[in-house]
């Protein structure tokens, strides 16, 4: 998991501004990685997206230092999974 997050932490680095939409996009793009490879060790589907989506947050609140922007981009990524 440790690489799947130092993968992410990169993109975001590489990445000049982003839009909250562009954020909560490879939010989603790199929890449904995390999430199948927890899918991958054999942990039920419900461990899998809380373990996924646990580290992929751990690594965008360590990015993103406003606590306003961060509680965007969840919100946006949460109403688009609820489609």
């Amino acid at each position: 998991m440790i690489d799947l997050q130092e993968e992410f932490r990169n993109e975001l680095k590489s990445q000049d501004k982003l839009t909250v939409a562009q954020y909560a996009a490879l939010y989603k793009t790199h929890s449904d990685i995390a999430i199948q490879y927890e899918l991958d060790k054999g942990v039920s589907e419900h461990q899998a997206k809380a373990m996924g989506n646990y580290y992929t947050v751990a690594v965008l609140s360590n990015f993103v230092a406003s606590e306003n922007l961060l509680a965007r981009i969840l919100a946006l990524h949460e109403a688009s999974e609820e489609e």
